[in-house]
C-alpha cells in the first residue's frame, strides 16, 4: 500500500521549528510538461554516518520532517536549482519520493525535485488560501523538473526518523542507511506475520490491535497514549511507529506492506552528506 493510502486516512499535526510537522499533504498539483534528469551515483566525501538510532532534536533542522498540516503548505527555504544531467545536486533542501525497496543491496532511485515559492509556482501548485498573496516562505513542490538520485542505504546515507512516544515528547532519532534497511526489512516481515496474515485470514483491524495490545508480539504493541492509534511498532532503538490505521483502503490488501507507514519527506545535502528526513509519527 502507499504511503498516500495510510496518510489519507487521518489529519495533522502541529509545527515544530521552521518547518510545518504534520499530515495530510497537498493534493495541489500542476499538469502539464515535465522534464527528468538523470544523475550520476554521487560521491559522498564525508565520513560514514554513526551507526545507530540516537536522539534527535527537530528544532536543529531546517528542512521539512512530516507532511504539511491541515491542506496548509510547506514554509521553509527555496531549493537550489536542479544540476543538468550527470552532474551532482547542490547544498540545500529538497523535496524526494521513492519506494522502499525489498533489496537494499541494491541503490534506490529516488525522485528530487525542488521546493519554491507559492507565489511563483503556478496556479494549482499550492493549497488554497482564499485568492490572496502567499507568504514568502510558503512553499510549494515543483514537479516540472525531476532529478534522478541513485540513494545507497550504506552508512555514509544518513536518515532521520520520525515517530510517536507520546503527546508530549518529540520521537525523533537519527541513524544511517543500514539502520533504516534493517528497520524496514524487519518491520515487512513483522507486518505480514502479527497483521497481515491474520486480516487476510477473517481478523477484524480492531480484533488485530486488541490481540496485539493485550499480547503484544513481533515488535507491535500499544502506544504510549490512548486514542493516539491502533499499534506501534518498535524494532532495535528507533522511534515507535505508529499505525493509526493497519490496512487503509486498497482493494489489493494482500500487497500492503509494513513499510508504507514510513513516509519519505525531504532530502538534504550538505558537504558531501545526503540526509533523508523521514516520518511515521501521529497524524490528528
Amino acid at each position: 500500500m502507499s504511503t498516500s493510502a495510510f496518510r489519507n486516512r487521518v489529519a495533522a499535526l502541529g509545527a515544530i521549528a521552521v518547518f510545518a510537522l504534520g499530515a495530510c499533504s497537498s493534493n495541489a498539483s500542476v499538469s502539464g510538461a515535465s522534464t527528468t534528469v538523470t544523475s550520476i551515483d554521487p560521491t559522498i566525501t564525508a565520513a560514514p554516518a554513526p551507526a545507530g538510532w540516537t536522539v534527535f532534536d527537530p528544532a536543529t533542522s531546517s528542512a521539512p520532517l512530516a507532511y504539511p498540516c491541515c491542506a496548509s503548505n510547506w514554509y521553509g527555504v527555496v531549493s537550489p536549482a536542479l544540476p543538468a544531467a550527470g552532474a551532482a545536486l547542490a547544498d540545500g533542501v529538497y523535496a524526494i519520493e521513492f519506494t522502499w525497496p525489498t533489496d537494499f543491496s541494491q541503490p534506490v532511485i529516488a525522485s528530487v525535485t525542488r521546493f519554491d515559492q507559492c507565489n511563483v509556482l503556478p496556479a494549482g501548485s499550492c493549497e488554497d488560501n482564499g485568492g490572496g498573496p502567499y507568504a514568502d516562505d510558503e512553499l510549494g513542490v515543483d514537479a516540472t523538473v525531476t532529478y534522478e538520485l541513485p540513494l545507497v542505504f550504506d552508512d555514509q546515507l544518513q536518515v532521520v526518523l520520525g515517530g510517536f512516544g507520546g503527546w508530549d515528547q518529540t520521537s525523533f532519532a537519527i541513524g544511517n542507511g543500514v539502520d533504516m534497511a534493517s528497520l524496514v526489512t524487519a518491520l515487512d516481515a513483522d507486518y505480514q506475520i502479527a497483521i497481515l496474515a491474520p486480516y487476510l485470514a477473517g481478523a477484524t483491524q480492531d480484533e488485530i490491535a486488541a490481540t496485539l495490545t493485550a499480547t503484544p508480539a513481533n515488535g507491535f504493541g500499544a502506544p504510549a497514549e490512548p486514542g493516539a492509534g491502533a499499534l506501534v511498532y518498535t524494532h532495535d532503538g528507533a522511534p515507535p511507529l505508529l499505525f493509526q490505521g493497519l490496512v487503509g483502503f486498497d482493494d489489493t490488501p494482500q500487497d500492503t506492506r509494513g513499510g508504507d507507514i514510513i513516509g519519505r519527506i525531504s532530502l538534504v545535502v550538505s558537504g558531501g552528506r545526503l540526509t533523508i528526513n523521514t516520518y511515521a509519527g501521529f497524524y490528528s
